[in-house]
């Protein structure tokens, strides 16, 4: 005899919907609130999963897609933050070259007046914590999400003679790599942040990559898992 499968009811186990089942994921910090009850809400209405079964693969297939933004948001948190470095060493290294011009420049006023270093005194000092903030707030500004103070912020770094594109690649200098031909001497990478930050970017590149095979691996099993539903299906007993 045959008899017509169809789908199972969660209302036979007081639920409204299976996906009650799933164990509830509590927020960690760093991500936006709210942002993935959301995210899970949106994606579980997109896959539609009908069955206990079909949950608990969505429910993987969403973690995945879920971690691998959150990388990439990590990612682009570490170059901003390397991006910011560079700029707020540019700015410090002038004023402490204008610094040093207008020292020089106060010296050769007194060497011309008849004075000597017993009677010198440096006008004023070099403030590096007052040009350590003037670097961070024109970091702040490159990204701002007011267009034009952006674009000014741009220019500022330009005319400090960086190219932010070129400071962006040493993000993605191979470790191993002769760090010469990146115009990079050796102690500066040991010594600065970007071999820290470019270490974390190329960490997140790399789990990104795994998400990406781990998403088509799972996300092809919910589709052949769909395709096999037995809405139409018909069992042969006996």
């Amino acid at each position: 005899m045959s008899k017509k499968l169809t789908l199972p009811d969660p209302g036979r186990f007081n639920l409204a919907s299976f996906a009650e089942i799933l164990p509830h994921r509590d927020p960690i910090i760093g991500e936006d609130p709210g942002s993935f009850k959301a995210f899970h809400q949106g994606l579980m209405q997109s896959l539609a999963p009908t069955t206990p079964y079909e949950c608990v693969i969505a429910e993987n297939l969403i973690a995945i897609e879920w971690e691998l933004l959150q990388h990439r948001r990590m990612r682009e948190a570490a170059i901003r933050r390397l991006t910011r470095t560079a700029v707020r060493k540019a700015v410090v290294s002038r004023e402490r070259d204008e610094y040093e011009v207008a020292r020089d420049e106060a010296w050769g006023r007194h060497a011309e007046a008849g004075g000597t270093e017993d009677d010198w005194e440096e006008p004023f000092e070099f403030d590096e914590d007052a040009a350590s903030t003037a670097g961070e707030e024109l970091a702040a500004r490159a990204t701002s999400s007011d267009l034009d103070e952006q674009i000014a912020a741009s220019e500022e770094i330009a005319d400090l003679g960086m190219d932010i594109i070129e400071v962006m690649s040493r993000a993605y200098m191979p470790l191993h790599s002769n760090v010469a031909d990146f115009g990079m001497h050796p102690v500066e990478v040991m010594s600065n942040v970007y071999t820290d930050w470019g270490r974390q970017i190329q960490k997140h590149d790399g789990k990104a990559q795994e998400l990406e095979k781990r998403r088509r691996e799972v996300r092809r099993d919910f589709d052949a898992l769909q395709k096999t539903r037995p809405i139409e299906g018909e069992i042969i007993e006996g």
